[in-house]
């Protein structure tokens, strides 16, 4: 009985410091609360479009079809094709180019591109690989390479060392090629489609669309037709890489193939990037009965692949004109989405589109359309739409001809790492930036200040005086992010001053005194700065020194509930023994009398 009333307190005590740094940690966890504001991941309702500039001012003659590309470095490359007799190009059209620099902020002089032939040269397209090496295909009249008087694909790259020689691209045509598409991978691999009436492999003598790709090493490969199940003239090809950089090619078809009717349909097949397999031929206009045409492919960077085109079905109530259709391939599940009317606020023809996805996969639209804006004429105009991704839904309407008086056309767009998005397109406004009666090429740019940063909670916490690393999240419209710590709990960073900047997602700041610490973060580029973070909070404690410097409170109590414990254990253990000897002792006494 005297055994047990020792056992219980002893028991009990130990129960109580086990249980008592278990405590603790919930009640620490319990003050670990963040003040998280309502993050908005890709809110661009406070952007801007930027004052319209004239790129062609050289040019004195009509400017005509033109493409844009961004490299990785953000600076952004322009190619087109003129009339005008300039840099010893001759009165026939030719191919020229323009890049701005980012770092310096201005364009270049022009180049002319097209320097062999004496006829047409136009209709050209660019791509940018990740090298910085820009990849250049036109359509050429000329009889250059031994192409003959037909219209062929000629092709050149720039690089460092400037312009390479001419290539001939469609040397197995003996017919007229036309429209054409290009895109470069990440191993400097050119990609490219056209049309064409050669009646080579298994064409048939009408228009078919056909593919070629030029290897690192300068080697194009055998022309392969992409629309042998077609009976029908085929048209507009575009040529994207997926997220594996599998090669994807959309065109529109009249053929009746898959249960598409004899009407204008928008096709899509993929090779994959042993550049063998090529997917069965998909129909994508699915819900459409009227004529579909031009469709332009983008990519996202979560492999998703996003398609417009023009289409003159009455679907979701946009009426019998042309208007701009959307939709997006997930290859993970390989499923299309239905179809989703763009142009809802259209009234007129909306054709001419073009597609970017930036790096937060957010899809940008511009179409050419005649639609009575209102503004300074009666022309058409360029039309812009963008997705959000915080609601789904497609952004309100921006006009960016409103004050034009004339005719607007032809738009393209790109879209930088910054999430920024270029655009080009003609004008023949004779009195916009004095660029005069022809045909001249204006660029316009979407800008903001950065999204809003996520800052990660603070691990440890609490921690002692020294290092305290901080983390959140990239912000893609980002260039610099200033990082802010105070005393005591804020929701705005009027009126201080930040401890340090990065260029990186991460910083280590150094504290020195003991108490609690809030940090936050803003982003910041040339645009202007994100609303502050989430605020995230950290307690720092008085630096111990000795063995246990490195261990948390938590960790110092576990140890020492552990030794009280072993103390206590060691000590009843050799009570009981005790106790034994001396009850034995007292037997062997008893028995000798």
């Amino acid at each position: 009985m005297k055994r047990i009333k020792i056992l219980f307190p002893i028991i009990f005590l130990v129960l109580i410091v086990g249980f008592l740094p278990i405590s603790m940690n919930v009640n620490s966890l319990s003050e670990k609360v963040s003040i998280n504001d309502d993050i908005r991941l890709n809110d661009l309702s406070s952007w801007w479009w930027e004052p319209l500039e004239l790129i062609s001012p050289e040019f004195d003659t009509h400017n005509f079809f033109s493409k844009i590309a961004v490299d990785n470095s953000n600076n952004i490359h322009i190619i087109t094709s003129s009339d005008d007799d300039i840099l010893g190009s001759g009165t026939d059209r030719d191919v020229f180019y323009k890049i701005f620099d980012y770092v310096t902020k201005s364009w270049s002089e022009l180049e002319l591109v097209s320097t062999d032939g004496s006829s047409y040269s136009e209709n050209p397209d660019i791509a940018v690989d990740s090298t910085g090496t820009v990849h250049v295909v036109w359509l050429e009249s000329a009889d250059i390479l031994g192409s003959g008087t037909d219209r062929d694909i000629c092709y050149k790259e720039k690089t460092s060392s400037g312009w390479s020689p001419t290539e001939l691209v469609s040397i197995e045509s003996d017919s007229t090629s036309t429209y054409l598409s290009i895109v470069a991978d990440s191993n400097a691999v050119v990609h490219v489609a056209w049309e064409d009436f050669a009646d080579y492999t298994l064409a048939d003598g009408d228009q078919d669309i056909f593919y070629k790709h030029r290897s690192s090493a300068g080697i194009w490969s055998a022309a392969k037709i992409i629309t042998d199940l077609s009976t029908s003239s085929t048209y507009s090809p575009d040529i994207q890489l997926d997220s594996q950089e599998n090669v994807i090619i959309t065109w529109n078809d009249p053929s009746n193939i898959l249960g598409s009717g004899s009407d204008q349909d928008v096709f899509y097949r993929q090779l994959d990037k042993d550049f063998i397999t090529w997917s069965p031929l998909k129909l994508i206009s699915s819900e459409s009965d009227g004529a579909s045409g031009s469709p332009c492919l983008s990519k996202g960077v979560d492999g998703m692949i996003h398609i417009v085109w023009g289409d003159y079905s009455d679907y979701e109530g946009a009426g019998s004109d042309a208007d701009i259709f959307y939709k997006s391939y997930d290859s993970k599940l390989d499923s299309w989405s239905i179809s989703e009317v763009v142009s809802t606020e259209s009234t007129g023809t909306a054709f001419r589109t073009s597609i970017d996805v930036d790096g937060t996969n957010s899809v940008y639209v511009i179409w050419e359309d005649t639609t009575d804006v209102g503004g300074g004429g009666t022309g058409n105009n360029i039309l812009f739409k963008y997705l959000d991704l915080n609601t789904h839904t497609w952004s309100s309407l921006a006009i960016l001809t409103y004050d034009n008086t004339a005719t607007s056309f032809t738009p393209a767009l790109a879209v930088d790492s910054l999430g920024h998005v270029h655009t080009i397109f003609m004008d023949s406004d004779a009195s916009l930036l004095g660029s005069g009666a022809d045909y001249d090429l204006f660029y316009k740019k979407f800008v903001g200040a950065p999204m809003q940063p996520i800052l990660e909670e603070i691990n440890p916490n609490p921690a002692s005086m020294g290092n305290i690393p901080l983390s959140w999240s990239l912000v893609q419209d980002a260039t610099s992010y200033e990082i802010y710590r105070e005393t005591s709990q804020f929701s705005s960073t009027s009126g201080l001053t930040a401890i340090d900047t990065s260029t990186t997602t991460s910083y280590t700041d150094t504290v020195t005194a003991a108490g609690y610490y809030y940090y936050a973060v803003v982003a910041t580029n040339e645009y202007g700065e994100s609303l502050v973070s989430n605020v995230e909070f950290v307690e720092v404690t008085e630096d111990t020194s000795g063995i246990f410097a490195s261990l948390e409170i938590g960790e110092l109590l576990i140890f020492a509930g552990i030794v009280l414990g072993l103390q206590l254990i060691f000590s009843l253990l050799t009570y009981a023994l005790l106790s034994s000897k001396i009850k034995s002792g007292a037997k062997t006494k008893s028995g000798k009398k």
